[in-house]
């Protein structure tokens, strides 16, 4: 994903959230979604995401493999994070690159909680920093530097929906681009344990006529009370930032103690 700028496909992808709220469905961000919710793991509770990520384009493949989100719960609306991938790219004329990817630290704070029927909003601002001694921004598997996110999330509960909806600023070094930030994510529940989810995430370089546009779907299926099977594919509906992204998937597994 990349940066970008002019904020006039964000406002329409606002505009249909503001649509679907008075529509039958529902939806919560997270893995293994781009967008993001309010939720929390709850106080002194751990969430860990086990994931392996495909991104085709060009003709290359980069995989995550695996990435690691662990998430621990401090009160009942506290969130610490640190994320970390081994990234892997697999070039078509055979050049092939592997190595710790960025980590990524964050605190979420869900400020505003009218209950599962009601609005949810937090704020989640988080830090993307080089791994001490790796190789892969020269490698051109991540951004060089220190980068900031700061994003608000939003869920609303329906009867048997939700409906949930982010939106953000990347703030990036100089020789890159910041960019805006906005996703909403539909989730119906299948029946007990099982969620499906449609998503639209959309990154617009700040201040450049260059933005991304992302159409995934997703599902969660419960296997037991303490593990989550999470499952993603989707595609660029629109790129202008880098190559088209043919292929985005996530396996993963999450965790809860």
């Amino acid at each position: 994903m990349g940066k970008r700028g002019k904020p006039s496909r964000l406002m329409q992808l606002l505009l249909l959230v503001v649509a679907f709220q008075t529509a039958p469905c529902w939806a919560s961000g997270g893995p293994p979604m781009i967008t993001d919710d309010p939720g929390t793991p709850g106080d002194g509770h751990w969430e860990i995401n086990v994931a392996a990520l495909t991104n085709h384009a060009a003709g290359a493949t980069t995989y995550q493999l695996p990435l690691v989100d662990a998430n621990y719960g401090v009160g009942d609306r506290l969130q610490l994070k640190f994320e970390m991938p081994f990234l892997v790219r697999d070039q078509a004329d055979g050049v092939y690159h592997s190595d710790a990817g960025d980590g990524l630290a964050g605190v979420k704070w869900r400020f505003y909680d009218e209950g599962d029927n009601g609005w949810q909003i937090s704020t989640y601002p988080q830090v993307e920093f080089d791994f001490p001694g790796s190789n892969a921004p020269r490698n051109g598997l991540a951004d060089h530097g220190t980068s900031y996110l700061l994003p608000l999330e939003f869920v609303h509960g329906f009867e048997g929906f939700d409906i949930n909806f982010d939106v953000g600023r990347w703030f990036r070094p100089t020789r890159q681009a910041d960019s805006w930030i906005a996703g909403f994510v539909l989730t119906h529940e299948v029946r007990k344990g099982l969620e499906v989810m449609a998503e639209l995430h959309d990154e617009v370089a700040v201040h450049q006529s260059q933005d991304e546009l992302i159409l995934n779907f997703g599902a969660r299926l419960d296997l037991s009370e303490n593990y989550t099977l999470l499952l993603s594919a989707g595609r660029d509906l629109h790129n202008t930032l880098s190559q088209t992204n043919t292929l985005l998937s996530y396996v993963g597994l999450q965790m809860r103690y």
